[in-house]
């Protein structure tokens, strides 16, 4: 029994790991400027295969808004083509498009650490400045 559950959960990375392949390659195919923007970061695929949830970012947060407007017209058309990109499969799972702040936050908490590294350097100058 343990052996497919091994081969399942290895079924489950490589058709991730192809979705992500496949839409990303896609989407710097497409037309629309605004989609060749798009980092996709991960693709999470359900037990079943019948759903795969894409994330992505984009690396300027301004054109987020823009972005997911683009993507939204496309999602019947990018559904399609890996639909065509994997016929052979029982299933083709729905997917749908989330975006992922993980960049963005990790972007927001190096400045933080930035900031403070800064302060705690104006800290100890000041300190060494009084005592001398």
């Amino acid at each position: 029994m343990e052996y497919t559950f091994s081969m399942s959960k290895l079924r489950k990375s490589r058709l991730e790991s192809a979705i992500k392949r496949e839409v990303s390659k896609y989407l710097h195919e497409m037309d629309d400027p605004r989609l060749g923007k798009i980092v996709i970061t991960y693709v999470s695929v359900s037990k079943d295969f019948h759903y795969a949830k894409i994330y992505f970012t984009v690396m300027e947060e301004d054109e987020i808004k823009e972005v997911q407007d683009a993507l939204f017209h496309a999602s019947k058309k990018i559904q399609k083509d890996i639909a065509h990109r994997f016929r052979t499969m029982r299933y083709i799972p729905l997917i749908s498009f989330h975006l992922d702040f993980s960049i963005q936050k990790g972007n927001r908490v190096l400045n933080i650490l930035d900031k403070v590294k800064e302060e705690l350097k104006e800290k100890e100058e000041d300190e060494k400045s009084i005592t001398h």
